[in-house]
Order: structure tokens, then C-alpha cells, then sequence
């Protein structure tokens, strides 16, 4: 598939300096699309832009936002207004494991707009240029964790819960417009994000971002949900054939527990 042609000149990555968001800027430019790099972190995706310029003769603009600031659309705007931005990947994110009420309300709700606000605002704004050139595509970064409810990451996995099912609605929404839809479920990746814990424990192993994201970029247009790797998979038909959601919530409360 050609991807310039299919959803047009440039993608827009959130999250990525770094993880999976630097994996998915890696193999997009490898496809040729032109990238908006956003994060708050300016010496990595300005190192990251010019090693993909170098490599693939695309153009890599950097864009330093906080993506919780009240301005961020704005900061973004003012690159992207003149831009075919044909491919939103929503892909920054915040978690906490730990027991709930260790977690600050200000940190609960920063997860709460991160993963759920900052999505629906760039959702808003790009997919209605999409819509008016009948071609499009989002990727959503969600999570294994969005299919249960998750004791010890009780506001993470709703955050991802609540990506699932507006990614499920809007695919169909869209489709008939030309625009492709994809939820990326990652379980267990090394990122950042997963730094602070031990998931020794865990029945699957840790992921590498670069497959995670390669398995969405196969999936696009393909599917609506995609988890990458087989463990993760098991586990969701696990989840859904054979296990309750009272016995899902109760699995994984004991794996939770023993991370932190």
C-alpha cells in the first residue's frame, strides 16, 4: 500500500520522542510519509528528525508541546494549518499502578485528559480536513488493558477502555468517508511507561515498541483492533470465552499487585 497516496502527505505522531511513538515515526518514514513530530522533549525529536530526514528523504518538522497545557492545539496549529495532515496518530499516554488513592486527584485527572481529552481535541480538529478530502486514517494507542477492569491501574485501563470503544464507533462512522480507523492494544512493552514496575510476574513477557507499532501500520485499513503479540492475544480470548469479568478483574488484580 502506498500510504502518500492512501492518506495523504504528512503524519502527525503524538508521544513521539520516544517508545512506541519514536517506533511509529520510524516505520511511517520508511513509508514515505512526510511527519509532524510532537512531544515536550525538543533535543529527541530534533535528533529523531534529523536522523529520519538523513535516511529517508522526508521532511521531519518538530513541534515542543505539553500536551496538557491549554494551548497545545494551538502550538500545533500553527504548523499543521498549511499541511495535508492525512494520518493522526494519537499515541501519547500517562499511567499509574499503585494503589488508587496513593495517586493525587491532579495526576488522576492529568491521566483522565492525556488519554481521553487530548485525543477527542486532535480527533475534532484533523478529521474534519480528512472527511472534506475523502481520505484519512487515525491510529489510537489504547490497551490490553482496556478490555478488563484493572485493580491498581483502575483509571489507566477506563482511559483505554473508553479509546476502544470510540475507536469500535468511529471506524464505522468513517469508513463510508474514506477514512480508516485502527485501536492499537499493546500489552507489556518496554517503554518508559513500563520503567518504574516489575512485570516479572506477569504471564507475558515485556514487548519491543518497534513490533508493537509494526502491527498496527500492517493493520490500517485492515482492521478496526489489533493486539500485537501471541500471549496478549491468548489472553483476550481468554478474557472474553472463558473467564468472567468479576474472574478477569480478580486475575488481574493479583498480577497488578506484585508490579509495584
Amino acid at each position: 500500500m502506498n500510504f502518500k497516496e492512501k492518506y495523504g502527505q504528512y503524519a502527525l505522531i503524538t508521544g513521539a520522542s520516544s517508545g512506541i511513538g519514536e517506533e511509529f515515526a520510524k516505520q511511517l518514514a520508511e513509508k514515505g510519509l512526510n511527519l509532524i513530530l510532537v512531544a515536550r522533549r525538543k533535543e529527541k525529536l530534533e535528533k529523531l528528525s534529523k536522523k529520519l530526514e538523513e535516511r529517508h528523504k522526508i521532511k521531519a518538522i518538530v513541534v515542543v508541546a505539553d500536551l496538557l497545557s491549554g494551548n497545545f492545539l494551538d502550538e500545533i496549529t500553527q504548523v499543521t494549518d498549511s499541511l495535508e495532515v492525512g494520518l493522526l496518530v494519537s499515541n501519547a499516554g500517562m499511567m499509574y499502578i499503585g494503589n488508587y488513592l496513593d495517586n493525587s486527584l491532579e495526576n488522576d485527572l492529568k491521566m483522565i485528559d492525556l488519554n481521553i481529552k487530548v485525543p477527542a481535541i486532535l480527533t475534532h480538529h484533523f478529521v474534519q480536513k480528512m472527511v472534506e478530502r475523502k481520505k484519512g486514517g487515525i491510529i489510537y494507542t489504547a490497551s490490553l488493558l482496556g478490555y478488563m477492569g484493572t485493580p491498581f491501574a483502575s483509571t489507566y485501563a477506563g482511559t483505554k477502555a473508553h479509546e476502544i470503544v470510540k475507536g469500535e464507533g468511529l471506524a464505522y462512522e468513517l469508513k463510508p468517508k474514506g477514512i480508516d480507523v485502527l485501536v492499537l492494544n499493546p500489552g507489556l512493552t518496554e517503554t518508559e511507561m513500563t520503567s518504574n514496575n516489575d512485570f516479572s510476574g506477569m504471564p507475558m513477557k515485556l514487548m519491543k515498541p518497534n513490533l508493537v507499532a509494526k502491527s498496527a501500520i500492517d493493520a490500517l485499513g485492515k482492521k478496526v483492533l489489533v493486539t500485537p503479540g501471541f500471549m496478549n492475544n491468548m489472553m483476550i480470548w481468554m478474557t472474553k470465552r472463558m473467564m468472567s469479568r468479576k474472574m478477569n478483574t480478580k486475575m488481574f488484580g493479583m498480577f497488578m499487585k506484585k508490579t509495584f
